[in-house]
């Protein structure tokens, strides 16, 4: 199980973030996905719970005859917060740009319990479809729209 919880940020420009890895990621259904990762592709095998079971690198060939089936594409930049590294932040583009989303990463349930989001961080978005770049995936552009003036009104 994983242990994060996830907050929406509206500018991201005033904090020190490491330099960008880009990711491109395209849904196939929802136990398969491929990314290109700078210059890596993989396919990556998700559980019901969206937790990766199995990544492998593959071919060009492979990425490309996988990425013509896909349902939904995801470009983001993932980056780390240099003040603290169990905080990363992804910045979306194209389709969903304007949603830059943070992620705290906790070692217990506890830890994760008692957590008070810093200053800079808006509202937590956890529970809700921009939470996971599968229901992210799933949403049309109105949906998406709506969902994400809610969290940043």
């Amino acid at each position: 199980m994983r242990l994060t919880r996830r907050f929406i940020v509206k500018d991201i420009t005033q904090l020190p973030l490491s330099t960008p890895i880009r990711y491109e990621r395209y849904y196939i259904h929802d136990r398969l996905r491929i990314q290109k990762k700078g210059n890596i592709k993989e396919k990556e095998i998700l559980n019901e719970e969206n937790v990766i079971i199995k990544k492998e690198t593959i071919t060009d060939e492979e990425f490309q005859t996988l990425q013509a089936s896909a349902y939904a594409k995801i470009i983001r930049d993932s980056y780390l917060l240099l003040t603290d590294e169990n905080i990363s932040i992804k910045q979306y583009l194209d389709k969903y740009e304007g949603l830059n989303r943070v992620e705290v990463s906790f070692q217990t349930e506890k830890e994760m319990r008692d957590y008070h989001k810093k200053a800079w961080m808006g509202k937590e978005i956890t529970s809700s479809p921009l939470a996971f770049d599968k229901d992210l995936s799933k949403l049309t552009q109105e949906e998406f729209l709506k969902e994400l003036e809610k969290y940043l009104s």
